[in-house]
């Protein structure tokens, strides 16, 4: 067990489905919680750890996901599961589930948010972006990240809002958000948490622009699929500007040189998730014909972490808990740097919980290669 106030945070690294739940649930048992989160592994059988999420927590509000890696107290692990308690005298929350994202309009987010607002209205709690946040788990191959956050754009104006893509330990075969005691795929969970305790919603990115750039002249946006960059097929051109073969290009070259898009006044990581046979390229986040990408030039993370744990300790102090969302590449960096043993130093120090992802979610954008985070201060005393 980790916490001993109002928060507890816990984990389990047993192989066991059955064992690892019996563990992970006993490491943040609490009186009267309002609100557990949990990221798994999806090596554990899903059938097995549906029913026995069930048993251990009854009629709680439990919400999770699966993972290509966790964060637990002791930094990065793999095949756990891992997540936190928060006691029911300082949180309230409400949770919707989103199914079929490949169908998803507009009206299914408006009446998402609207179901939200009932909710927590139910319990006496108005949302307010002083003590409320918002917090999206979705299917993080449903490649529709963008078209949710667009139709919740009412939530995200109100609150501030921060999540993860679930992941699959990158079989990309499927992957899943759990709540009201069933594993969901192709599916989104919105919820909003109001909590008795200091925070910030926050981001770190470890790249920058290069002054290498291409066109995007040939693409299906529907499927984050580009063909051509520079007139070129698109896997060959990107391997030429590497000066590699296409079949050097893998999930750490993706890592170690995704590219990079203007969107406003910032740039912003587009990372790619796989290269086809035919040339082509999916992309973890929306792409489009026209578009410039950037090569990016990358910075060290292990620096980065510690500069932007120093600004959550200056803006909130010590943190109680930070739920982080972890790019999968940005492990993939750590481990051929060998420095993923200091990133999960500074993770512990912080009280960090969450998991690689396939994209992060900052306010009203879906992102890339980023660590985005809820940093949660010491909690109020109770009343």
């Amino acid at each position: 067990m980790a916490g001993r106030g109002p928060i507890r945070r816990g984990f389990s690294t047993a192989i066991d489905a059955v064992t690892a739940v019996h563990e992970f649930a006993e490491a943040i048992a609490q009186p009267d919680i309002g609100l557990v989160v949990f990221f798994c592994s999806f090596n554990f059988d899903l059938f097995t750890l549906e029913p026995e999420l069930r048993r251990a927590f009854g009629d709680l509000h439990v919400i999770g996901c699966t993972t290509a890696g966790e964060i637990a107290p002791i930094g990065y692990v793999e095949g756990s599961i891992t997540g936190f308690s928060i006691a029911s005298s300082h949180c309230r929350a409400a949770t919707v589930v989103m199914q079929n994202l490949t169908q998803i309009q507009m009206s299914d987010g408006h009446a998402a948010t609207q179901k939200l607002v009932a909710a927590m209205g139910e319990q006496g709690c108005a949302l307010d972006p002083r003590d409320t946040f918002a917090m999206l788990l979705i299917d993080g191959l449903s490649r529709n990240e963008e078209v949710v956050l667009s139709s919740i754009h009412i939530l995200t104006e109100i609150v501030p809002l921060c999540g993860g893509s679930a992941a699959d330990n990158l079989c990309l075969t499927g992957a899943f958000v759990y709540f009201d005691g069933a594993f969901h795929r192709d599916a989104a969970l919105l919820t909003v948490v109001k909590i008795r305790a200091p925070f910030r919603i926050m981001k770190c990115q470890n790249f920058l622009e290069s002054n290498v750039r291409m066109v995007v002249t040939k693409a299906d946006p529907v499927k984050r699929k580009i063909f051509e960059l520079n007139a070129e097929p698109a896997a060959r051109e990107y391997a030429r500007i590497l000066n590699l073969s296409e079949q050097m290009l893998t999930a750490a070259i993706f890592s170690e040189f995704p590219l990079m898009v203007k969107v406003g006044a910032d740039f912003h990581v587009r990372s790619i998730q796989s290269v086809h046979f035919d040339g082509s390229m999916t992309f973890f986040c929306a792409i489009d014909e026209g578009v410039v990408l950037r090569l990016a030039h990358c910075e060290a993370i292990v620096p980065n972490l510690t500069t932007f744990f120093q600004s959550v300790s200056e803006s909130l102090g010590p943190p109680e808990l930070v739920i982080g969302f972890d790019c999968i590449y940005r492990s993939l960096v750590l481990q051929e740097t060998q420095t993923r043993h200091l990133a999960s130093e500074i993770f512990a120090a912080n009280n960090v919980i969450g998991f690689s992802t396939y994209g992060e979610q900052f306010a009203g954008m879906h992102l890339n290669q980023t660590f985005t985070a809820v940093a949660i201060g010491t909690p109020y005393d109770v009343d």
